[in-house]
């Protein structure tokens, strides 16, 4: 792993092109992990003025691009054969739906913090026909937050201590921030059940 991220820094600090294939990819498929080590490269100065440019580029049309195929790629598949297994064998699929239609920017801006997952998100955003201009127009800007927050963790664990140890750091962050989701999503679950059931003892409906 460390040879194969020095191998990049090496390449990118000889202004090659392949670097940023590279990273590029690595977005797509790995996530917030391929932009932190990408990051970390770029502090210990493996890219030039103009790379860093291209490394920032780099990585936002990564995000998008990851993005729109996903995206896409739930889209297509929802009427196809294998669409309509899922959605017959897929409980709750109504409730899902309903969920993923009222709050699916909510949903797009986390995927941006939560380890592995904007291929799930973004997958059931465009499984459920949420709508491709407004996923991008939260997307792109929870985009641009996300590599700002990634850019700040890095910048602050650059001095003290090694990669494999700041990404080490960075996983965990990240499932600490999962768990809190999760948790948050079963709270608030379990709290709309306890205030249903108590405005149905007040002979209320909650209005």
């Amino acid at each position: 792993m460390s040879a194969f991220i020095n191998n990049i820094g090496i390449l990118a600090s000889q202004n090659q092109a392949l670097p940023y294939l590279l990273i590029y990819v690595a977005t797509i498929f790995v996530g917030n992990i391929s932009v932190f080590i990408a990051f970390w490269l770029m502090f210990k100065g493996y890219f030039a003025a103009w790379g860093i440019l291209f490394l920032f580029l780099t990585i936002f049309a990564a995000d998008v691009t990851g993005d729109v195929s996903w995206y896409s790629l739930g889209n297509k598949l929802r009427d196809t054969r294998l669409g309509n297994f899922i959605r017959n064998h897929l409980p709750r699929h109504e409730k899902i739906e309903s969920h993923l239609r009222e709050n699916g920017d909510r949903w797009i801006f986390i995927s941006k913090f939560i380890y592995f997952s904007s291929f799930t998100i973004l997958f059931l955003v465009g499984w459920f026909r949420f709508g491709l201009k407004k996923m991008l127009r939260v997307s792109i800007p929870s985009i641009c937050i996300s590599l700002a927050v990634i850019f700040g963790v890095a910048y602050g664990l650059f001095a003290g201590i090694s990669l494999l140890e700041a990404t080490a750091v960075f996983k965990r962050f990240e499932r600490l921030l999962l768990l809190g989701v999760v948790l948050f999503i079963v709270a608030n679950y379990f709290l709309s059940r306890l205030f249903k059931k108590i405005f149905k003892a007040n002979g209320t409906d909650g209005q």
